[in-house]
């Protein structure tokens, strides 16, 4: 257990250390909502992980989100996704290319993306960048 919350204390931190100089968590919740939606839709595990990887992927440079989310909040969600997880598709077959988030469980990375989310409010509470209500 204690290797566990070891690895996952480090997803956190390289996740951190991406999204440093950005300040918003909206695109993270996004994430995170989307996960909710879909996770526990009594689709095969197979199935849901694909459903999810590929809507977010549909996410990365798309205006859908155009009336929930700023346009600094859209930059910080693209550059998570294509970046920092880097999403991509290969023959129909959604893929995480960081080689670490991959080897994640469906939830364990949705876990490390509440972490990830809570960790990065606090910080930015911390630096007087976000108002304490989010």
């Amino acid at each position: 257990m204690g290797e566990q919350n070891k690895k996952r204390e480090n997803y956190v931190k390289m996740a951190m250390s991406f999204l440093e100089d950005m300040h918003s968590v909206k695109g993270l919740g996004v994430i995170i909502d989307i996960f909710d939606e879909i996770r526990y839709s009594g689709l095969d595990k197979k199935e849901v992980n694909q459903k999810i990887l590929r809507i977010l992927h549909n996410l990365i440079d798309s205006d859908s989100l155009d009336s929930l989310l700023e346009k600094e909040d859209k930059k910080v969600l693209s550059l998570f996704l294509k970046d920092f997880l880097k999403l991509n598709c290969q023959s129909g077959n959604y893929y995480l290319a960081n080689e670490e988030f991959a080897e994640l469980t469906l939830d364990e990375f949705y876990n490390v993306l509440i972490e990830i989310k809570y960790s990065k409010e606090k910080d930015l509470i911390n630096k007087n960048k976000l108002p304490i209500n989010g």
